[in-house]
């Protein structure tokens, strides 16, 4: 009987010894398995990290960037103030410069105007005075 127990119990010694070992062999694997994913995520970590120090340069750089766009575009908002402003003035001296010449125009169209007319009376009375002085001319040689 002691027999029959011992081998029972030698029978069941070798199975737990099995499953002992079975289960080691998994701990093992599992352990293994642990220790990559713990190298797998310290490695992931680094990448993340490394990825976010990037995203925060690339958001400083497109932070500065856009900062330099808006002081380019101000600037170039200012030259184009500039630029109308200069050529408003110009345009407006240049107006006022037309408008004096226009008037000057105007003066000596006037001025034109009345020496064509006295020219006019001029010839006028040269060709009155040449009549006058043909009957005169005629009244002399009648007389004769």
């Amino acid at each position: 009987m002691y027999y029959c127990i011992w081998i029972v119990f030698s029978t069941a010694q070798t199975e737990v010894s099995e499953l002992v070992s079975l289960q080691d062999d998994e701990n093992t694997k599992l352990s293994a398995k642990i220790k990559e994913l713990e190298e797998d995520r310290a490695r992931l970590q680094k990448t993340v990290s490394i990825q976010q120090t990037q995203i925060e340069k690339h958001r400083a750089l497109a932070a500065e960037s856009n900062k330099k766009c808006d002081g380019l575009q101000l600037e170039e908002v200012e030259n184009l103030n500039r630029s109308h402003k200069q050529a408003a003035a110009v345009h407006s001296t240049v107006e006022v410069r037309l408008n004096r010449a226009l008037e000057e125009v105007e003066r000596l169209k006037t001025q034109l105007n009345k020496m064509k007319q006295e020219k006019k009376m001029h010839f006028e009375a040269a060709k009155l005075l040449s009549f006058t002085e043909e009957e005169f001319m005629k009244a002399l040689d009648w007389g004769k």
